[in-house]
């Protein structure tokens, strides 16, 4: 092994992280693992990172975050022989949900050592942000905004801020190319989707497969008010594709065109409005470390392979 870098976003989840790292120096010390620690700063952390990382040549980059920080780590590691861990550390967690991390610190720790590794599918969108987990048109991006703008974190204030964007829902008209189809759909929300579930738990994409080399887009079309609870069923046990205001479409490539533009968020962060979204699978993987645990059961019902 040559060691491991630890990535710390020290304001991710919105908790000090003085006791994370206490962990991690203790967890490496007994393990006898050379490691580094890099702290993001917001600015011109994508530069810096790459340039820690070409110096130190790590064997496994730890992304201690949340969604976004993966996001950063998994970028520079793209196509190469490094592999990504995850310490669950934000507010939201939805690909380490996903990918079954714990959510304790020492457990999370413990997968380094004893973890298989997963080919992970990374989704391009507007040939600029990549995405591991989820993004998304309309509805859940509003809901972003609205969480971004509220004083209470975690999953509490997700669900507040969804309960405040379902009574003035985003409403578009979508016109999809998938192939050789063509679909035209009043939506609320499009959710171009690697993986199955938010970090609220709630499936959004019940088909999700991280690594079989194709994605999902799921329109949500506009539902009765009177709906919303049984919507809400469905998204927590996991059957909004058994809902006629759903329609799920498979395929490594995708386009969205809305009349008008709509605010997309990316693995949880804001991008900006747009009107157009073209989605394509990447040909380059990344290696991420998954519990033994997950060869019982992976959402995505694939067993781990060795890496």
């Amino acid at each position: 092994m040559n060691g491991i870098l630890f990535v710390v976003n020290p304001v991710s989840g919105g908790t000090a992280k003085a006791a994370p790292k206490t962990l991690i120096e203790q967890w490496c010390s007994q393990q006898e693992v050379v490691y580094q620690l890099f702290e993001t700063t917001g600015k011109e952390d994508a530069a810096r990172l790459a340039e820690r990382i070409e110096q130190a040549q790590p064997a496994i980059v730890v992304a201690c975050g949340g969604d976004g920080t993966l996001n950063l780590v998994a970028r520079q590691l793209l196509g190469t022989s490094m592999t990504l861990g995850i310490l669950p550390l934000g507010s939201a967690n939805g690909l380490a949900t996903d990918l079954r991390i714990p959510e304790n610190v020492g457990a999370a720790l413990d997968v380094l050592s004893t973890g298989h590794t997963l080919n992970l599918d990374v989704l391009l969108i507007n040939e600029r942000h990549h995405c591991l987990h989820l993004s998304d048109i309309g509805y859940n991006a509003r809901l972003i905004q609205e969480f971004e703008s509220d004083t209470e974190r975690g999953k509490r204030g997700y669900l507040k801020s969804f309960f405040r964007v379902a009574r003035e829902r985003p409403l578009a008209r979508f016109r999809i190319q998938l192939g050789e189809h063509r679909y035209v759909r009043r939506g609320v929300m499009a959710t171009f989707a690697n993986a199955r579930r938010y970090g609220t738990g709630a499936i959004v994409n019940p088909f999700g497969q991280l690594d079989d080399g194709q994605f999902e887009t799921c329109i949500f079309m506009p539902w009765p008010r009177w709906y919303l609870l049984w919507m809400s069923i469905l998204f927590f046990i996991g059957r909004v594709d058994k809902s006629k205001y759903v329609k799920i479409l498979s395929g490594d490539q995708v386009r969205v065109d809305a009349d008008r533009p709509l605010p997309l968020q990316v693995d949880g962060e804001l991008v900006g409005d747009v009107q157009s979204v073209v989605v394509r699978i990447l040909p380059e993987k990344v290696k991420v470390l998954i519990p033994n645990e997950s060869q019982r059961g992976l959402p995505f019902d694939q067993s781990p392979q060795s890496g």
